[in-house]
C-alpha cells in the first residue's frame, strides 16, 4: 500500500511540474515572437527586432554595469560602418534609458540602440549572461548565440559563418 501511495504521489508531483513549467512564459505573451516585442529607441520612437529583418541582424544585449559590454561596443560600431548589409542593434538589458544613453555617447556608437528594461526581449531569446550577441537570419531565426565579449574579427567570423550564404 505504501509503495502505491508513493508512486501516486510521484505521479501527481510530476504532473504538477509539467503544468507549472508549461505555464511559464517569457513575459511577452505566448503568441508573441521575440522579433515582434517593441522596445524604446534611445534616440526616440519604438522599434522591434523584426523591423530590421530586411537583412541579417546582429543583436547585442549590453548593460551600463557590464565592462565587457562596453569594451565590445566599438567593435560592433566598426562592423556597423563596414557592413551596411548587416543590421547592428544594441539593447540595454534591464538598464535605465539614462545610463544606456550615457554608454552610447561615451562609446560613440551610431547603430540602433534601445532599452529592454523589463527583460522581455532578453527572456524571449533566453539570454543568460552579459554581454550576449545573437546572429539572426532575415527569416528571424537565431543562427548563433554568443555569451561574452567579442572582438571585431570574431564578430566578422560569426557573420561569415552563420549569416552569409
Amino acid at each position: 500500500m505504501a509503495g502505491r501511495c508513493r508512486r501516486a504521489a510521484l505521479a501527481v508531483a510530476a504532473a504538477l511540474i509539467v503544468v507549472v513549467a508549461g505555464s511559464c512564459g517569457s513575459g511577452a505573451g505566448d503568441d508573441v515572437q521575440a522579433t515582434e516585442i517593441e522596445f524604446e529607441l534611445l534616440n526616440g520612437g519604438t522599434a522591434a527586432v523584426g523591423d530590421f529583418l530586411d537583412r541579417p541582424v546582429v543583436l547585442n544585449f549590453f548593460a551600463s554595469w557590464c565592462t565587457p559590454c562596453i569594451t565590445e561596443m566599438p567593435a560592433l560600431e566598426s562592423i556597423n560602418q563596414q557592413r551596411p548589409d548587416i543590421a547592428i542593434v544594441g539593447l540595454a538589458y534591464n538598464d535605465t534609458p539614462t545610463r544606456a544613453r550615457e554608454i552610447v555617447a561615451d562609446t560613440g556608437v551610431s547603430y540602433a540602440t534601445g532599452v529592454d528594461p523589463n527583460s522581455a526581449i532578453g527572456n524571449a531569446y533566453g539570454i543568460l549572461g552579459m554581454p550576449t550577441t545573437l546572429f539572426i537570419a532575415p527569416d528571424g531565426e537565431v543562427a548563433y548565440q554568443h555569451t561574452g565579449g567579442l572582438t571585431a574579427d570574431q564578430i566578422t567570423e560569426h557573420i561569415n559563418t552563420h549569416l552569409t550564404p
